[in-house]
């Protein structure tokens, strides 16, 4: 997929006839390593909103800032600058989009088809005028939907501002999140003809009990996040406890977007947590209290596979929550089998290494499935998505 960036934040100035926007936008991959270069130019839109109020209730109203002279991205492009009017209405978001439908990730039904939704928007706050701050995140926006509804409010995703791969949006939680919508949003419960990933949908169909799910490397939190609110809008009886984990360093911005979510998860605030874990600590059975507190039914992990130099880490910390779980679960007079849930976009061969190592550590794949990934300028992209378990 490709990603709309702003370069920097966006500038309100004050005229004596009108204020204007600046804006310094790119259109990149995940890893900001490669720029759109489209067959045929994309003309994108930048759309304002207000909010107007009327019989006590405000309604956000949106202003297309570019209706008349539509800004395009073309081969070769590296950044665009605008310079765009502002209405006399105070606007309050900025979102940038393709122009065309058929290239804008929206919702999650744009995307598992991989053949459109190429090109993610983005959003962001407006400076507002004499504040003297400009804002220092933007978010990405995608509707839960299967069979053509869309079901609650959009998920929020912040992420930093500019080109750094560094608390971003990866491809591989975007593509997992469509799948999870299609798995669990599906109004006729199906988990089989035609649903890849059988056994896994089976897993998360399941009313026995609650899940407890903990991920390895969350990130800003879109698999995790998204994870919740989809198992929230399928209306079991019983709420899953997810607990995403990551660097110290990626806390604050995970925890920002525990908070975007507001009230849109039906649970309470103990369905959804985040606790820093370390590989080199996991895989010498060193947990956090969080992580140690249960036995855990599904591990998940979403572009973690791409840093080889810290692969043995990684596995030796799954086979030590696998360990874990089963003390725990044993001595809870039940038992309990981990399973592992690896989603993967492959970028270069050496990843392959990954496997060789789960393999040496009796992890077995039970399931796969390859989905493809929306790219415009290109194809042959995938993510790779296995759900293994532990021999023994």
């Amino acid at each position: 997929m490709h990603y709309i960036r702003f370069c920097r934040p966006p500038e309100v100035q004050s005229g004596r006839s009108h204020s204007s926007v600046k804006i310094v936008l790119t259109i990149t991959t995940d890893l900001s390593d490669s720029f759109l270069s489209p067959r045929s130019p994309v003309q994108l839109a930048v759309v304002g909103a207000y909010t107007e109020h009327w019989d006590g209730n405000a309604e956000l109203i949106p202003v297309n800032l570019t209706q008349n002279n539509p800004p395009t991205w073309r081969a070769g492009t590296r950044a665009l600058k605008l310079d765009l009017p502002l209405p006399p209405q105070p606007i309050e978001t900025i979102q940038i989009r393709p122009l065309s439908r058929q290239l804008t990730a929206l919702s999650t039904e744009d995307v598992l088809p991989g053949n459109q939704g190429l090109i993610m928007a983005v959003y962001a706050d407006m400076p507002r005028q004499g504040d003297g701050r400009a804002p220092s995140v933007c978010f990405r926006s995608l509707r839960l939907s299967a069979g053509g509804a869309a079901a609650g409010r959009p998920l929020q995703i912040e992420e930093d501002l500019g080109e750094s791969i560094a608390r971003h949006i990866w491809d591989s939680g975007i593509v997992m999140v469509s799948l999870l919508a299609d798995i669990c949003l599906d109004s006729t419960g199906a988990t089989g003809d035609g649903k890849p990933l059988p056994l896994f949908c089976g897993m998360l169909q399941s009313e026995s009990r609650p899940l407890n799910i903990l991920e390895l490397g969350c990130g800003v939190g879109v698999m995790g996040i998204g994870l919740a609110r989809v198992l929230s809008l399928k209306q079991s009886e019983h709420t899953p406890h997810i607990l995403m984990t990551d660097l110290p360093e990626a806390e604050g911005k995970a925890r920002a977007n525990i908070a975007r979510q507001g009230e849109t998860l039906a649970a309470g605030s103990d369905s959804l947590d985040f606790e820093p874990l370390d590989w080199h600590d996991g895989e010498r059975g060193i947990l956090g209290e969080k992580a140690a507190s249960r036995a855990w039914d599904l591990v998940v992990l979403c572009d973690c596979t791409y840093n080889t130099d810290t692969l043995p880490p990684l596995v030796k910390t799954l086979s030590a929550l696998h360990s874990h779980s089963a003390r725990r679960s044993s001595d809870a007079g039940g038992h309990i089998g981990t399973e592992v849930l690896v989603a993967t976009k492959p970028r270069h061969s050496s990843e392959s290494i990954f496997f060789d190592l789960m393999s040496d550590d009796r992890w077995n794949i039970r399931e796969q499935t390859v989905l493809p990934l929306p790219l415009l300028d290109g194809g042959g992209q995938t993510v790779e998505v296995y759900l293994f378990r532990k021999e023994g």
